[in-house]
């Protein structure tokens, strides 16, 4: 016959059976947990369960004391807590919580973030743009002893080759008053016509009267090169 384990002892436990007897059944100890369903001996007799009737009222009680104090807090808290005070007290608190997360927010929108520091950045860019204003048709040649000299705006460009394979360039504002902000960029080209490298003279506020010379060692390879002047505008 099977049995619920309802209590347990130090060599027995107390079984209740599927027609409501509680039965005692001897066990080892430490064998068994309360609520182990475990088949029991046909030789068994009746246990009194004074103690366990006894549990069960206890158990009642508690449950009614604590469902009539539930019921008696409500009524106390209804009588010196209005239900209108009650719903005041949530709205402030609600109030309080949504201002604070404003706070927060605001907080959070006065830190710089990477895009409003990249803005000043974009700004210089903006107002420092680079325009074309002087591109080669043809093309400049790079043989030894090669000498050129061309007037470009107000600046003069000249060049020549040396015999080491070192290209000169001289650069004069002839101008009175026109100051120049830019660069002169050699594209260097192989004797094919593909790019080998470009060769930059920045030039930032070379003023009338001034006079820029600058020497490149030729690499190999390297045939001629276009020109091409780039002027910064604000």
């Amino acid at each position: 016959m099977k049995a619920v384990v309802m209590e347990i002892y130090k060599d027995y436990c107390i079984v209740m059976t599927k027609d409501g007897q509680f039965l005692r059944q001897e066990i080892p100890a430490g064998g068994l947990e309360i609520g182990d369903e475990i088949v029991i001996e046909k030789a068994y007799y009746y246990e009194r369960r004074a103690s366990w009737v006894k549990s069960f009222a206890i158990a009642a009680s508690v449950v009614v004391v604590v469902a009539v104090g539930s019921v008696l807090g409500v009524r106390y808290f209804k009588q010196y807590y209005p239900a209108g005070d009650i719903a005041m007290v949530a709205e402030e608190k609600a109030v309080a919580e949504e201002a604070t997360r404003e706070e927060v927010l605001m907080e959070e929108e006065a830190l710089p973030t990477e895009e409003s520091a990249e803005e000043p950045a974009l700004a210089i860019e903006a107002e420092q743009e680079e325009i074309i204003i002087y591109e080669s048709k043809s093309v400049y040649p790079l043989e030894e002893g090669t000498t050129v000299r061309e007037h470009i705006e107000d600046i003069i460009f000249s060049y020549k080759v040396s015999g080491e394979r070192n290209l000169l360039v001289r650069l004069e504002n002839i101008s009175s008053t026109y100051s120049f902000n830019g660069a002169f960029n050699l594209i260097m080209l192989l004797s094919d016509g593909s790019v080998a490298r470009t060769i930059t003279i920045l030039l930032e506020g070379f003023e009338p009267g001034e006079i820029h010379e600058e020497s490149f060692p030729l690499e190999a390879g390297e045939a001629e090169f276009r020109l091409e002047v780039t002027e910064s505008v604000n």
